[in-house]
């Protein structure tokens, strides 16, 4: 069996919060094929999750403040695989394209 995988989801404030809830509920159902999954949100992407969903943001799967440089995956040396930004903003993509860092999303 392959090596399980290390993932980094990323919900940015964008709309489109549903994407990023069946991502999530996928990821639920295939965990035995995960190591682990860490999820990021940007302090717009809860406010946008309730409005558009109509409930509080929930996950069983890790969660860090879009401001915790000290998470494992900050750093290039972390051993996260892949990285998904689901929803992305334009100023979260505007922020990596031009590798401004300024949060835990444009940083990872």
């Amino acid at each position: 069996m392959p090596n399980k995988k290390n993932i980094v989801i990323a919900i940015s404030g964008a709309s489109g919060a549903i994407y990023a809830k069946t991502l999530l509920l996928h990821l639920e159902t295939i965990q035995s094929q995960i190591d682990k999954v860490a999820v990021i949100l940007s302090d717009n992407a809860y406010q946008i999750w309730e409005d558009e969903l109509q409930t509080p943001f929930s996950s069983s799967f890790q969660i860090y403040k879009n401001n915790d440089f000290s998470a494992p995956f900050a750093s290039g040396s972390g051993v996260y695989d892949t990285m998904i930004i689901v929803p992305c903003s334009m100023g979260t993509l505007g922020r990596i394209a031009n590798g401004i860092s300024s949060d835990l999303i444009s940083r990872t």
